[in-house]
């Protein structure tokens, strides 16, 4: 059996934690690793379980990408799924979510039972909140069904789509890149990229990841920049319409210059750039910012807390 290898890699959500805080990036992205295993050291398999929690938040947005996901694929199919379906569909797995959650199963199959932070930690949410949690989160495939744009796709050649929520890479300054585009066609010359958001935008973030699929774009499709169009759809607004988002020369330039900047404060980080060896833990510092602490899911492992396994 092949021996799995910690391989170096890139992608937002990476840089994202290694902004955040230096030792929650080392919990995730090396001690975490081979946490799988049920038989892994306890720090391991803690970091593993805790790695993949999510918030309220997350699992929302999570969990509409993935019903848009099957209502697409459905559609790719030759069939068209009915709103009451799709949120029948919604409902169960969130419900299925939820009850898992509480019930801790995430510890015993963290990688296929979902575990939500609000559950791990005993935070004192209410019945309603949840609740609420559930009907946006229909609400937003019911905007998703409702607007010009899915009828524009229902009548659209399928064979233009071209990507639906697929994990992709390319390679950049030695370094595996991930990104995950949630859909992707090619429309009057162009290739066109749409990116469901649920919550709140960060213009910033947003800029970065459009640069780093447009990148993939360019490498996959052999396009340039002026062949893309992206666009954020926010399917939390009624009629949400696809927001153009700038793709040009100077953003492909700036998301370049941003990654290889992260990566190279990341290899910064490394003993063994090539193995992808990470330097001791205490060589990752904690974040000054203790209100991030009071979110993070690593605090229960946390040596800055003072509550290591």
């Amino acid at each position: 059996m092949a021996v799995l290898e910690n391989i170096f890699s890139w992608s937002k959500s990476r840089d994202e934690e290694f902004q955040e805080c230096r030792r929650k990036y080392y919990y995730s992205r090396y001690a975490s690793w081979g946490g799988w295993d049920k038989n892994a050291p306890k720090k391991t398999r803690a970091a593993y379980v805790l790695k993949n929690l999510k918030n309220r938040w997350a699992w929302k947005g999570e969990r509409v990408h993935h019903a848009v996901e099957r209502v697409l694929k459905t559609l790719r199919s030759g069939r068209t799924m009915p709103l009451e379906e799709a949120a029948e569909s919604l409902t169960r797995q969130m419900r299925e979510d939820y009850r898992s959650s509480k019930a801790k199963k995430n510890w015993e199959n963290p990688k296929n039972s979902v575990g939500l932070f609000e559950h791990e930690y005993e935070r004192a949410v209410p019945d309603e909140v949840w609740r609420d949690f559930h009907r946006s989160s229909v609400e937003c495939l019911r905007h998703f069904f409702e607007s010009p744009f899915f009828k524009e796709l229902s009548d659209d050649d399928k064979t233009s789509w071209l990507v639906i929520e697929d994990l992709e890479e390319f390679d950049f300054q030695d370094a595996k890149v991930y990104v995950k585009l949630d859909f992707a066609r090619k429309k009057d010359g162009k290739i066109e990229i749409l990116d469901w958001k649920t919550g709140k935008n960060d213009a910033a973030a947003a800029t970065v990841q459009i640069g780093a699929y447009a990148i993939y774009a360019m490498k996959k499709w052999g396009v340039s920049a002026g062949d893309i169009r992206a666009y954020l759809v926010n399917l939390g607004v009624d009629q949400p319409a696809p927001a153009p988002q700038a793709v040009n020369e100077a953003l492909i330039e700036e998301t370049r210059k941003i990654m290889a900047q992260s990566i190279g404060r990341m290899r910064q980080l490394l003993a063994d750039p090539q193995k992808n060896v990470p330097l001791p833990e205490d060589e990752f510092p904690y974040t000054d910012n203790d209100r991030l602490c009071n979110f993070c899911s690593f605090y229960k492992i946390c040596g800055k807390h003072n509550r290591l396994v």
